[in-house]
């Protein structure tokens, strides 16, 4: 696309200052993470075709590592190939990718919830509560900076203390959809404010931490339930009215 300005994402600079402290990292791993970063802060926007021509002479690189890095992408499903156009895309959003990731997510978060319950001392409470409010805060003070670092750090720390060490693999291996979709919510709050649906998630990490801290777990499931159910919505206004999806 003609507004990315591809030499500000690769260049030889930002390979070497990734490699800063670890001079043992391979150059494989480190063109993996530039690209992986770039696309999941959406400085190059979904759709874009990536050219690993283009961005091994950006880098000053062979092509083989920036095509093992589109390949490792790919599997992760941020890249994506079509038999219709050659090359690699930065994927697009749809509504079926979306319910996807939140049934997936429905599924692990909501045994998660359940477990944490079940076993809450084992759990950080007072991190969890200060998490939900902090979230909550947010939104009240129409402050979304950090919304997208609150949510997955109240998301996180139900999922590690859940015991279930399968789970928390599980929730890892969609860490980096989560991120993006994440992020792209955050951009939506800052338009949207006091939306409804916003409204809604503001307060559902509080009632998510309650049925948690009384140790009640099929409360704390079903309240992780329908957090997920309105975090679809919310992510699906999003990637409707401004995103395009279909």
């Amino acid at each position: 696309m003609a507004d990315i300005c591809w030499e500000d994402i690769f260049n030889p600079e930002a390979l070497e200052k990734s490699q800063d402290g670890n001079p043992f990292k391979k150059l494989n791993d480190t063109v993996y993470e530039l690209m992986e970063d770039a696309i999941i802060t959406y400085r190059i926007p979904t759709n874009t075709k990536l050219s690993p021509v283009k961005i091994a002479e950006l880098l000053n690189v062979s092509r083989t590592p920036v095509t093992e890095a589109l390949e490792r992408l790919r599997e992760l499903g941020l890249v994506v190939t079509s038999p219709d156009a050659r090359g690699y895309f930065v994927f697009d959003i749809s509504r079926t990718s979306l319910e996807n990731l939140f049934s997936a997510r429905r599924a692990i978060e909501g045994e998660a919830a359940f477990l944490c319950a079940q076993n809450n001392f084992s759990v950080d409470l007072p991190r969890l509560e200060s998490l939900a409010k902090m979230f909550r805060a947010s939104f009240e003070k129409q402050y979304f900076k950090h919304f997208s670092m609150l949510d997955k750090a109240f998301h996180n720390l139900l999922v590690e203390s859940c015991g279930n060490p399968i789970l928390v693999k599980m929730y890892q291996s969609i860490d980096k959809l989560n991120s993006y979709y994440s992020i792209r919510s955050q951009e939506y709050m800052n338009t949207v404010g006091t939306h409804p649906d916003a409204m809604t998630v503001a307060g559902q990490h509080m009632s998510i931490y309650h049925a948690v801290e009384m140790g009640i777990p099929e409360l704390a499931k079903e309240s992780m339930d329908r957090h997920m159910d309105a975090c679809y919505i919310l992510c699906l206004r999003y990637h409707t009215n401004v995103g395009g999806t279909k």
